[in-house]
C-alpha cells in the first residue's frame, strides 16, 4: 500500500512538472519585494517603444521552481493589451517545444478562447517558433503594434505568428482575467498582494 502511494505521488509530480502552466503559485521573492527583471535581448526590442518592467515573479509547482516571468510595457505603464508589450520567461526546468505548444493550447481552451478549428494550426505555429528549453534558457514573446507575436530564444529571433487572435489567446494565458494563474497574473501586472 505504501509503495503504491509513493508511486502515484511520483507520477503526479512528474506530470505536473511536464506542464509549465499547471496550477501553482507565483511570488516575487521570499520577502515579497519586487524583483528586478534582467535586461531584454536587444533583438527583441529594436522595433519597440521604450519598455520598462511592470512586474514579474517565480512560478512554482509542488515546491519546484518552473520559471521566472516578467512583463514589460511601454515606459512601465499599466498593462494595455492593445499596446506593444513583452513577456520574458526564464526557464528553470526542461520542456520540449511540443510540450510548451500543447500546454499553451490547453490553457487557451480552458479560458474558452480559440476553437478546435484553429488549435492544430496554432500548435504547429508554436512548434515552429518555440525551441526545446532547458534550465537557464529564455523564451521572449513580443506583441507588436500590429498585434503579431514575435518569439526569441536566448535572444535569437525564432519567428513570428501574424495572427491577432493567436496573440491575444497566447499572451492571455498569463494576462487574461481568466488566467489559471491569478497570483502570477497579479505579479506580472505589478499589483500588490
Amino acid at each position: 500500500m505504501t509503495n503504491r502511494f509513493f508511486t502515484h505521488r511520483r507520477r503526479c509530480i512528474a506530470l505536473a512538472l511536464s506542464l509549465p502552466f499547471a496550477s501553482a503559485y507565483a511570488q516575487n521573492s521570499s520577502d515579497g519585494s519586487v524583483v528586478t527583471a534582467p535586461p531584454l535581448p536587444k533583438a527583441a526590442i529594436e522595433d519597440a517603444p521604450p519598455l520598462k518592467a511592470l512586474g514579474g515573479g517565480l512560478l512554482r509547482i509542488f515546491g519546484f521552481q518552473i520559471y521566472n516571468a516578467y512583463l514589460w510595457t511601454p515606459h512601465g505603464a499599466p498593462f494595455d493589451r492593445s499596446k506593444p508589450h513583452v513577456l520574458d520567461l526564464h526557464y528553470l526546468r526542461n520542456f520540449s517545444a511540443k510540450q510548451l505548444a500543447e500546454r499553451s493550447v490547453d490553457e487557451m481552451r480552458g479560458q474558452g478562447v480559440g476553437h478546435d478549428g484553429v488549435y492544430g494550426k496554432w500548435i504547429a505555429e508554436m512548434q515552429r517558433v518555440f525551441a526545446d528549453v532547458k534550465e537557464g534558457d529564455r523564451l521572449t514573446g513580443v506583441v507588436t503594434q500590429s498585434r503579431s507575436a514575435k518569439f526569441f530564444y536566448n535572444g535569437a529571433y525564432r519567428g513570428e505568428i501574424a495572427d491577432p487572435a493567436f496573440t491575444d489567446a497566447f499572451f492571455g494565458i498569463w494576462l487574461s482575467e481568466k488566467s489559471s494563474q491569478p497570483r502570477m497574473r497579479d505579479r506580472l501586472l505589478g499589483k500588490a498582494q
